[in-house]
């Protein structure tokens, strides 16, 4: 497989425009010199996500996404950096410049696709060869052409079937060996030997929306327990951003997209569409997040939840009611089916065909009349106390809707009905839950403000945010050779990154915030890179700019020559200093007098 030419990277950034392709996703509209939108990576009314033409940077004030056009791409259609650079190109109207001279070579270069592609094979031929496995498959009904369709597998009985398989000699493979750890098809024990993760099951292999193997589920062949097991995350599978089938759900027509129905497992989307009911998909392992409930909304308007209609269906439905509040929206529709206690969708579909399923999903439970629905059956609502607690915990659940206003309006019409009160009453409830800003947002929202909100500005921090935001000013830094000059004789070794941002900027003097970003993709300053490029500062005048790019300047390598003045007097008081020492002590007092 032939890489991307690291030269083509950088001059697409320069050759497009984020505007473009940006807009190609969301809807902009232009304010001042940049462009603002509701940011399309979490729930919000007021837009607070920025695009600025000049820097070719984008930034959400709201959840602090940013970076340049590969970072959307990748965010926005949960894909990996070489296919960002491909859809930028492609938007851009650009062909992909490729390095033929490296070519894929399993021994040399690990491909963790290529890897679980195999691996998927080789539980693929192992069916064939386990007629118990076989067996297990025509009992539930599974086809011939399923299995060729889903490249349904099995794992046999054995310890390093798979390990044997993909890495024959693992003092040759380290790197390989590794990366099994990493995606969770081997484990080591506490002797050193490698075992394989799945033993014994019927294999399924998980692909993303591109048809990429990413994980593997695996399901005994009796009752025993375990029942399911399914692969670790890692770097190529996120369980809260996959659905199980979505990549065959996006190439059907569009008719037959009307809506997608989520189930909570990959074996009731088999049978569904084996029996004609193709638009199907699973959440893998954990309750339906926002992330995937985006996904579906590219595809579809409405999306139906299927789930059994026993205690733990109802269980598992109203916590992915929760979950989800905040990607409501009044342009689509949620809905539940709840299917009779005895039936999951792969026994009902087989019973009554997709005409008899299809009935089901025709009853479903529109999104507000489910809520209505669930609060009814959990409070005594005939009671003042059990009024109380229904509104209290509507109010804690609508509040997280922030995008959907006639929804809410609805909901609370329907809540003042439900309990006999005056919609002004759940009104006040509402807004008094709502100030609780915190509270009402995604946990992960929540974990992102956390790790980019508190981060400590230092005069290091300060300086660099302002060279990466206005790499412009560089040039008219005066007397820019005594600065480096200073940095290289006084600062500490953490002054080689803004002589590196200078040297690059130097060089390709008209160069953006984005592309600057990109120089340092994969390097160990790639995270903090980005954090300070999206730091908000305040100099936002042009002549203040340059002042306070300056001001940090001299503040940093105050504080470094400040840093080893003191160390230098801590020694003096448990030692008598070299004469060296003594001579680099008086030196450096009259440099900071220089630089104050």
């Amino acid at each position: 497989m032939p890489r991307i030419k690291e030269s083509f990277i950088n001059e697409l950034l320069e050759r497009v425009d984020i505007v473009d392709v940006i807009s190609s996703r969301i809807k902009l509209k232009k304010t001042g010199s940049g462009y603002m939108a509701c940011c399309p990576f979490h729930s919000e009314k007021t837009p607070s996500f920025s695009v600025s033409p000049q820097k070719q940077f984008f930034n959400c004030f709201g959840c602090h996404e940013a970076g340049n056009a590969y970072r959307f791409i990748m965010k926005y259609d949960n894909v990996n950096f070489t296919e960002a650079v491909e859809e930028v190109a492609k938007i851009a109207g650009i062909s992909v410049e490729y390095d033929e001279n490296s070519k894929y070579n399993p021994e040399k270069t690990l491909d963790t696709f290529e890897l679980t592609k195999a691996a998927a094979g080789f539980y693929h031929q192992e069916l064939f060869k386990h007629p118990e496995a076989r067996q297990y498959l025509q009992n539930r009904g599974i086809t011939q052409e399923t299995i060729e369709k889903y490249q349904i597998g099995f794992a046999p009985n054995n310890w390093d079937f798979i390990f044997k398989s993909l890495c024959a000699d693992s003092r040759q493979n380290p790197d390989k060996v590794s990366k099994l750890l990493d995606i969770g098809l081997i484990k080591e024990n506490e002797s050193g030997r490698y075992y394989d993760m799945f033993r014994n099951r019927v294999i399924i292999p998980i692909r993303d929306k591109k048809g990429n193997v990413i994980a593997f589920g695996g399901r005994v062949l009796d009752n025993s327990k375990p029942k399911y097991i399914n692969s670790k995350e890692s770097e190529i599978y996120k369980k809260g951003y996959e659905l199980f089938n979505l990549d065959y759900v996006r190439k059907l027509p569009k008719e037959e997209l009307n809506c997608i129905i989520i189930t909570e497992g990959y074996m009731d989307v088999i049978a569904l569409d084996q029996y004609g009911v193709h638009n199907a998909v699973a959440s893998l392992g954990t309750a339906t997040t926002p992330m995937q409930l985006s996904l579906l909304f590219k595809q579809t308007d409405k999306i139906v939840f299927c789930y059994d209609g026993d205690d733990a269906g109802r269980h598992a439905a109203w916590r992915a009611f929760g979950l989800t509040l905040s990607a409501v929206r009044d342009d689509k529709v949620l809905s539940f089916c709840f299917l009779p206690k005895e039936h999951d969708p792969d026994s009902l579909v087989r019973a009554q065909g997709a005409a008899g399923f299809r009935k089901y999903l025709e009853n479903s439970l529109f999104f507000k009349d489910y809520l209505m629905s669930e609060l009814s059956h959990r409070y005594d609502l005939g009671s003042d106390e059990g009024q109380i607690k229904a509104v209290d915990e509507f109010c804690s659940l609508v509040k997280r809707i922030t995008d959907a206003p006639i929804m809410l309006q609805s909901l609370i019409v329907a809540m003042a009905k439900l309990v006999g009160w005056e919609e002004r009453r759940i009104e006040i409830c509402l807004q008094n839950k709502q100030t609780d800003v915190h509270e009402s947002e995604p946990q992960e929202r929540s974990q992102i403000q956390n790790q980019n909100s508190q981060i400590e500005i230092t005069a290091l921090r300060g300086l660099v945010a302002r060279i990466i935001q206005n790499p412009y000013l560089v040039n008219q830094i005066p007397e820019q050779d005594r600065l480096n000059r200073l940095l290289s004789d006084y600062a500490d070794q953490k002054a080689a990154i803004v002589l590196d941002l200078l040297e690059k900027i130097r060089a390709k003097p008209d160069i953006t915030t984005g592309a600057l970003l990109e120089q340092y993709r994969g390097s160990v300053y790639e995270r903090i890179m980005n954090l300070l490029a999206a730091v908000k500062l305040d100099d936002s005048l042009e002549n203040v700019k340059i002042s306070s790019m300056l001001i940090f300047i001299k503040m940093y390598l105050s504080e470094a020559v400040e840093a080893k003045i003191s160390w230098l007097r801590r020694e003096s008081s448990r030692r008598n200093l070299t004469n060296e020492e003594m001579a680099l002590s008086t030196l450096l007092e009259r440099k900071l007098r220089n630089i104050k």
